[in-house]
């Protein structure tokens, strides 16, 4: 558990790999207003890879904080390869500079 500023116990917020997105859904019910084109939702799902296939689970609306919250610490935790590329080739270039002067 981690302590608030005031000394109060917070629930830790276990990190979660993936996606949060948004669908939109059609029934399938013959009289119902999706099948004119206004469709139900949006429902929330969050998607992330796991043993190289994509998995989805559904996240009710009461939980959608708590899961975009785990999804921020994991992003965290885990910073996209890129940044990292693009931090390197500026060090890497910085370091010439300076070995050139």
């Amino acid at each position: 558990m981690m302590h608030s500023e005031s000394g109060d116990l917070l629930p830790e917020t276990t990190p979660l790999p993936g996606t949060l997105r948004a669908e939109w859904k059609r029934c399938g019910k013959p009289n119902c207003r999706c099948t004119s084109g206004a469709l139900h939702g949006p429902y929330w799902y969050r998607r992330w890879r796991e043993d190289g296939r994509q998995r989805r689970a559904y996240v009710r609306a009461g939980d959608l904080e708590r899961v975009r919250d785990a999804l921020a610490e994991w992003r965290r935790l885990h910073p996209p390869t890129w940044a990292e590329r693009v931090i390197l080739t500026e060090l890497r270039r910085l370091t010439q500079q300076m070995e050139a002067c």
